[in-house]
């Protein structure tokens, strides 16, 4: 299973859109974008709701959901 970064990652790698873009269309900064692309922060459920509907789906949703859930220990 992919992380979240690793998704957002592949995602703005394959240039359709770049951090800049992303960062405009969802209200943050391009560093902050880094940072979720990085690993380095993760982002609130808002955000990666935004970052979805931004990127069409194609960093969903669910895998944020699924990383969060692993992280809190609130996975079964």
């Amino acid at each position: 299973m992919s992380t979240y970064h690793e998704t957002l990652s592949a995602f703005l790698s394959e240039g359709s859109m770049g951090e800049r873009e992303l960062a405009a269309a969802i209200g943050r900064t391009q560093v902050t974008i880094n940072r979720y692309r990085n690993g380095n922060r993760f982002p609130d459920a808002r955000t990666a709701r935004l970052i979805d509907d931004a990127t069409g789906g194609k960093v969903p949703f669910p895998i944020w959901q699924a990383e969060f859930l692993s992280r809190s220990g609130l996975a079964a």
